[in-house]
């Protein structure tokens, strides 16, 4: 889940001075990070609540990179940068898919798995583990597969040693696509024109009255 925040430096600097043109990049990196500042906060505080239920109030801060380091713009390098953590993120593919829509991850080809209502297989971000996902909970002693007398297909897991009570773990139902549900990259885009217009005449001309003249 990525979204850079960039400009076009050979548009913008037609019809300005010599001396503005030696400013430019400089302002341009720094309205570039404004921008990215501004899309990382909205997405904390209102694009990612209004799209989800929130369980975790830090969460999205959490995962979403600060805007530092290959992350900033700079004057060779006009690209800010808004993005999760690319690598070592539990939830990367979960974002991704929030963000996107897809095709839900089948069992066997055909069915995808529903997590049971009261199956406590979702953790306090509303994604469900590895460990508790469909394939890796069948290879565990009392788990099993049915179908009930309606042809509805099943996972379920037996409580005691014996046959019942059972906990139903999955409802298996056929394959088919999850909408988007989390709407970050139009509402970064969005965000991140209207910042960079907002911030870029205020630290071009910043930069300009700064400079020193040669």
């Amino acid at each position: 889940m990525q979204v850079n925040v960039t400009s076009n430096l050979s548009t913008v600097s037609k019809a300005i001075d010599a001396f503005g043109k030696n400013q430019l990049p400089f302002a341009m990196s720094q309205a570039l990070n404004d921008a990215a500042f501004e899309v990382r906060k909205d997405t904390i505080e209102r694009v990612w609540p209004k799209s989800v239920t929130v369980r975790k109030q830090n969460f999205m801060k959490a995962m979403l990179m600060p805007i530092r380091g290959t992350n900033r713009a700079t004057k060779k390098k006009l690209t800010a940068i808004v993005q999760n953590y690319p690598t070592g993120g539990r939830h990367k593919e979960y974002l991704q898919r929030l963000a996107t829509g897809g095709t839900k991850t089948v069992i066997d080809g055909r069915n995808i798995t529903i997590p049971a209502v009261n199956s406590n297989l979702r953790n306090a971000q509303g994604a469900v583990p590895k460990s508790r996902r469909a394939t890796a909970l069948l290879n565990r002693k009392g788990v099993f597969r049915n179908k009930l007398p309606n042809g509805q297909e099943f996972i379920a897991r037996r409580t005691t040693k014996k046959r019942y009570p059972l906990q139903m773990l999955y409802l298996l139902e056929p394959s088919g696509k999850i909408k988007k549900e989390f709407d970050f990259y139009d509402e970064a885009n969005a965000t991140a024109r209207k910042a960079f217009g907002k911030n870029f005449s205020r630290r071009f001309a910043n930069a300009k009255r700064t400079a020193r003249r040669r």
